[in-house]
């Protein structure tokens, strides 16, 4: 997940807007893995990585947050009904 920053804002409050954003996909994945393929679903663990990038190349581009991470599950997986996912 990639975010503009602000260079008036506070870097703190950016970097926390950034990793609550993707804690909030992070929530919802296993209600997702529910809907499709899981009977159950709990997040075991999670990483995350912040970094903070100057893409001001020329007045272009302009600065950015990038989160990316990892989420590991506990997923029981539902029976195989036969029929193609629809």
């Amino acid at each position: 997940m990639t975010f503009p920053v602000k260079d008036d804002d506070d870097a703190a409050a950016q970097q926390q807007v950034a990793l609550r954003s993707f804690y909030k996909v992070a929530a919802g994945s296993c209600a997702m893995v529910l809907e499709t393929v899981a009977d159950t679903c709990e997040i075991t663990g999670m990483s995350t990585n912040l970094n903070a990038r100057d893409r001001n190349l020329g007045g272009y581009g302009g600065s950015q947050l990038t989160v990316s991470g990892q989420i590991t599950m506990k997923v029981k997986f539902k029976a195989s009904t036969g029929k193609p996912a629809q």
